[in-house]
């Protein structure tokens, strides 16, 4: 007589292929996620960027370090909170800074010049 079905030595087996299947993808999934979360935060520092300038062609050159200032510009602040310095008149660093997850703390920066930098190693 023949049985139909699985033994359960085929299962183990199935089971043990797809665990290690899972184990190799998840380290690369977790830093697809954390790239995702650096792209939100650069396109926030850009958003503030170009605001900046706006604002500053409209009041001679004199840049503002306040995002309340911008009624035009909308920043995803899920995972990201968001800065303006300005030591002086006529400079500015848009700063984005982690506010959630392993990462928090960790910042992005952009100037003026509109150079991206930071001590966040997924830029």
């Amino acid at each position: 007589m023949k049985r139909k079905g699985f033994t359960l030595i085929e299962v183990l087996i199935v089971v043990l292929i797809i665990g290690i299947l899972a184990a190799i993808g998840m380290p690369q999934y977790a830093d697809l996620i954390e790239r995702s979360k650096g792209a939100d935060a650069k396109l926030g520092l850009k958003q503030i960027y170009t605001a900046e300038l706006e604002y500053s062609a409209s009041r001679s050159g004199v840049y503002t370090n306040s995002i309340d200032d911008f009624t035009d510009v909308t920043l995803g602040e899920r995972y990201w909170s968001f800065s303006i310095d300005t030591p002086t008149a006529i400079s500015f660093t848009a700063i984005a800074t982690r506010s959630s997850g392993s990462r928090s703390g960790q910042t992005i920066t952009m100037d003026q010049s509109g150079i991206i930098s930071g001590n966040w190693d997924l830029l």
